[in-house]
């Protein structure tokens, strides 16, 4: 992976890497029944990187029957995003769509003006720990009540690049000329990268995006920034390349895009220009006036 300041580590290259403005731990947090998640969007100090409003990172935790099961909920204005590392989920939507997610795979799902949708876990005699991440991209006002739509990017379609001890994953956007399949309404970035001991990547970015790194497992610095497990990185702005380096080896998400303009407001599962827009979302919900989960 090329960068625009060529090898890694000189002074050229030190004056365009983006550093850590602040450091974020995420927190537990209720999300169904007994199960929790880590919560590192949205928070007080950091309402949203770029499109990205939410972010829960669950697991790894044993499959057991009910536990991380989520019950149908609807969503509008934005789209969630569901990525796993381990372990397997069933998802069901109002559009009927049935899809189990692997591994790797991507669910991208557009609520636009309204959606319902549900997650199972798979329980089976072979099933693995369960542990991912869910995120939320919020759709660009124009698009916030379009029509909704599903789309499942099996892992194999995405494009992966292999340099200096780091597997990088483009779940979403681009890395120089890797592109997802995946289709979105603004520039953003999205990053599954996995560090072996001892290595050292430099990565370019788009100097005009928001962008954080989420710790997902193991040890990593960015520039000369420690971020642990668990804990949001949110980057300095500006600059065209990430450097990201770990003693122990390490797997983290890069995540960001270009900063959607006011009125953006988060209302429970929805992304909206007021706190009475998503009132009235909420009143819809709760009078059934919805579409139905597909059975």
């Amino acid at each position: 992976m090329k960068s625009e300041a060529g090898l890694m580590g000189g002074p050229r290259a030190l004056r365009r890497e983006r550093g850590v403005a602040a450091l974020w731990p995420a927190k537990s947090t209720e999300l169904v029944g007994d199960s929790r998640v880590l919560r590192a969007l949205p928070r007080v100090e950091l309402r949203r990187v770029g499109p990205f409003v939410f972010c829960d990172h669950f697991g790894p935790s044993p499959s057991v029957a009910g536990v991380m099961d989520v019950p149908p909920h609807p969503h509008v204005g934005l789209q969630t995003v569901t990525y796993l590392f381990s372990g397997q989920l069933r998802h069901r939507d109002s559009l009927g769509t049935v899809q189990d997610i692997r591994p790797g795979d991507v669910n991208w799902m557009t609520a636009g003006r309204g959606i319902v949708h549900a997650e199972a876990v798979y329980t089976g005699p072979d099933a693995q720990p369960l542990h991912g991440v869910q995120t939320w991209v919020a759709l660009p006002r124009e698009h916030r009540h379009g029509e909704p739509a599903f789309a499942h990017v099996p892992a194999g379609q995405l494009p992966l690049l292999e340099r200096d001890g780091a597997r990088v994953r483009v779940i979403a956007g681009a890395l120089e000329d890797a592109v997802s399949p995946v289709a979105t309404f603004q520039p953003l970035t999205y990053l599954d990268v996995e560090l072996s001991p001892g290595a050292q990547v430099s990565l370019p970015v788009d100097a005009a995006q928001a962008l954080a790194v989420y710790g997902v497992q193991g040890d990593v610095a960015v520039g000369g920034t420690a971020v642990a497990q668990g804990v949001l990185a949110h980057l300095e702005d500006g600059m065209p390349l990430l450097t990201l380096r770990s003693e122990r080896g390490a797997r983290l998400l890069v995540l960001g895009g270009t900063p959607l303009p006011d009125p953006l407001v988060i209302w429970w599962n929805f992304v909206v220009d007021s706190v009475a827009e998503g009132r009235v979302r909420l009143a819809d919900w709760e009078a059934g006036r919805f579409p139905a989960l597909a059975p």
